[in-house]
C-alpha cells in the first residue's frame, strides 16, 4: 500500500481530501498531515512517504514553497497541488518543481481518484525498478540500503533458494546470458544473472500447507526439460527481511564453491555440510606424462591423457572452479611448447563456452580436447563450413524447432561439428552467444504468434516457443521487450480498436 501525506491548512478541506483516499482509493493511506508547509517539511523528513498532496496558500511556509524543498531533499516523491487558484504562476511555478499534477479546488472525488490511479502506475514501475536494482546489488555484493528497503521487502521473514542449471556463469561480458527479473505480477520475486539461474525469495506468508523445499522440488521438476544438472542452494528456514542482504552473498559463494559439472545437488544453506565447507587443496596431480607427449607432438595420447584427467577429477567430486584452475595449468603446458595457434583471449574464451555449454565431465574433456587438439579432420573442413550461408543454415534450424528442447550439443550433432567450432561460429558472425540467441528467437516468434492471435493463452504462446513454464516466458519476455506478455497482448488489443 502506497503512502500519502497531506499538507492543508483548512481542517474540512483536509477531512475532505483524507476521506476520499479511504474511500475511493483503496491502495493508498494517508500517514500523516500538517496545517503548514514547515510542520510538512519536519514529518516528511521521518515518515518518507510516497506522495505529497499540498495546498497552495499556508500560513509559515507556503506549497510551492513546500514542493522546493522536497524536490531538493526528497525527490523520489512525487507531488501534487491543490489550489483554489487558476492563476498561470501558480500552476507555471508548480510544474517548475515537478509536480505531478495542479487539481483545482473544490477537489471532485473523481479528479483526485483520477490522479492517484496515475501515480499509482509511476509508483509501481518505480518500485519494481528499485527491487530490481536491490536485489542485483544484493547479489554483486555492491549493496547499499536504500531508504525505501522495507518499502521492497514488506514481510518480516523470506524464503531463499538459489538454483543454477547446468554450469556457472560466462566471465566474458560479450558472450554472457540475459538477466532475469520476476514480472511485477510475480509474489514471488526472481532474480537471474542469465537465463538458466534464479535467486527465488518467497514470502513466508505465501506458503500454507507445502514446505519451501517441496515447493523448490516442484520447482525443479518444471525445470527438467531445459536441464542436464542442478544445483540447488537452499534455505529452508525463513530469514528476517534486513538479513537477505547478508545471507543472498553467501548463497552465491556456496553455490561456486560446490556445483560439480554433471552432478545434481541440494545443499542445506542452515546446514552447511563439510563437502561443502571444504576447501579442495591443490593435489599432486602430475601431468609429466602429458607434458612428455606435447613434446613429442602425439596428439592422440595427449587426448587420451586429458580424458584419464577429466575422469580422476570426476570421480574424486572436483568442483568446476577447482576443474577451470587445472586445465588453465594444461592451456600453460600447450602455450609454452608454442602448440596453441589461438590468442589468449580466444583460449579463455572458448574454454569459458566449453564449460558453459558442458553436460557432463565426459563431455568437457572431448571439449576441451577440441581446443588443445584440435580434430585434423575438421580443421580440413575449415573453409568449407567457415562461411556466412552455413551460419544462416544453423540459425534457421534453430528458427525452424523452437518448439523442441534446443541445446549446443543438439546443434553439433545435427550439423557435424563440436562445441568448440560452434562457439567459434557463433563468436565470428553473432554478437551474442548461442543461448543468448536461442532466447531471442524465441522471444521474437512468440511475438509474432500473438500478433497473429491476440486471443492465445500466455502458457500456450510459451509451450509453441518451447517453454514450458509460463512464469519462466513472462520473465524472459519482459528481460528481452521490457514489457510482460500480458501488457503486450494488452497494447496489441488497444492498438487493434483503434
Amino acid at each position: 500500500m502506497y503512502q500519502v501525506f497531506i499538507a492543508e491548512d483548512e481542517p474540512a478541506a483536509l477531512q475532505h481530501l483524507c476521506n476520499i483516499i479511504q474511500i475511493k482509493c483503496p491502495d493508498f493511506q494517508v500517514v500523516g498531515t500538517a496545517e503548514n508547509g514547515k510542520n510538512a517539511l519536519e514529518q516528511l523528513e521521518q515518515l518518507n512517504p510516497d506522495i505529497l498532496i499540498t495546498d497552495v496558500r499556508m500560513p509559515v511556509m507556503d506549497g510551492i514553497s513546500l514542493v522546493r524543498h522536497v524536490r531538493e531533499k526528497k525527490p523520489d516523491i512525487l507531488t501534487v497541488i491543490i489550489s483554489g487558484y487558476q492563476e498561470f504562476s501558480y500552476a507555471q511555478s508548480a510544474l517548475r518543481f515537478g509536480v505531478c499534477d495542479y487539481i483545482l479546488k473544490p477537489v471532485k472525488p473523481s479528479a483526485l481518484q483520477e490522479s492517484m490511479r496515475i501515480l499509482e502506475g509511476r509508483l509501481d514501475e518505480y518500485y519494481y525498478g528499485l527491487r530490481n536494482q536491490v536485489i542485483r546489488d544484493m547479489c554483486t555484493g555492491n549493496f547499499i540500503k536504500p531508504t525505501r528497503f522495507n518499502r521492497i521487502f514488506p514481510e518480516e521473514e523470506y524464503y531463499i533458494a538459489l538454483l543454477r542449471k547446468n554450469s556457472l556463469p560466462r566471465r566474458f561480458v560479450e558472450s554472457r546470458g540475459i538477466e532475469i527479473f520476476s514480472i511485477k505480477e510475480e509474489q514471488m520475486m526472481v532474480y537471474g544473472r542469465d537465463e538458466v539461474e534464479a535467486l527465488y525469495i518467497c514470502p513466508r506468508k505465501l506458503l500454507f500447507h507445502n514446505s519451501f523445499y517441496q515447493l523448490m522440488l516442484h520447482q525443479l521438476e518444471k525445470e527438467k526439460r531445459s536441464l542436464s544438472f542442478y544445483t540447488l542452494v537452499l534455505k529452508e528456514k525463513p530469514a528476517a527481511a534486513n538479513e537477505l542482504p547478508e545471507i543472498i552473498p553467501k548463497l552465491y559463494y556456496m553455490l561456486d564453491h560446490s556445483l560439480i559439472i554433471g552432478k545434481n545437488q541440494i545443499i542445506d544453506a542452515d546446514q552447511p555440510s563439510s563437502e561443502t565447507e571444504r576447501k579442495q587443496e591443490y593435489d599432486s596431480t602430475s601431468f609429466n606424462q602429458l607434458n612428455f607427449f606435447i613434446k613429442e607432438r602425439d596428439y592422440k595420447r595427449m587426448e587420451e591423457e586429458i580424458i584419464s584427467c577429466f575422469a580422476d577429477w570426476e570421480e574424486k567430486g572436483y568442483t568446476q572452479l577447482y576443474t577451470e584452475e587445472k586445465v588453465r595449468e594444461i592451456f600453460r603446458l600447450f602455450r609454452r611448447e608454442n602448440m596453441l595457434e589461438e590468442s589468449v583471449e580466444n583460449c579463455e574464451y572458448f574454454m569459458d563456452d566449453a564449460f558453459y555449454y558442458a553436460e557432463s565431465m565426459k563431455k568437457l574433456a572431448e571439449n576441451i580436447c577440441q581446443i588443445l587438439c584440435r580434430n585434423r579432420q575438421e580443421e580440413g573442413q575449415r573453409i568449407k563450413i567457415d562461411t556466412p550461408e552455413f551460419f544462416r543454415k544453423i540459425e534457421n534450424y534453430m528458427e525452424e524447432h523452437l518448439s523442441e528442447p534446443l541445446s549446443a550439443q543438439k546443434i553439433c550433432s545435427v550439423f557435424g561439428i563440436s562445441q568448440t567450432y560452434l562457439s567459434r561460429l557463433f563468436r565470428k558472425y553473432s554478437s551474442a552467444s548461442f543461448s543468448k540467441r536461442l532466447t531471442i528467437f524465441r522471444v521474437e516468434k512468440a511475438r509474432k504468434i500473438m500478433e497473429e492471435n491476440r486471443e492465445l493463452f500466455i502458457k500456450d504462446v510459451a509451450n509453441m516457443v518451447g517453454i514450458g513454464d509460463q512464469f519462466y516466458f513472462s520473465r524472459i519476455f519482459r528481460s528481452v521487450t521490457g514489457v510482460s506478455p500480458a501488457e503486450y497482448l494488452k497494447e496489441l488489443k488497444m492498438n487493434a480498436v483503434e
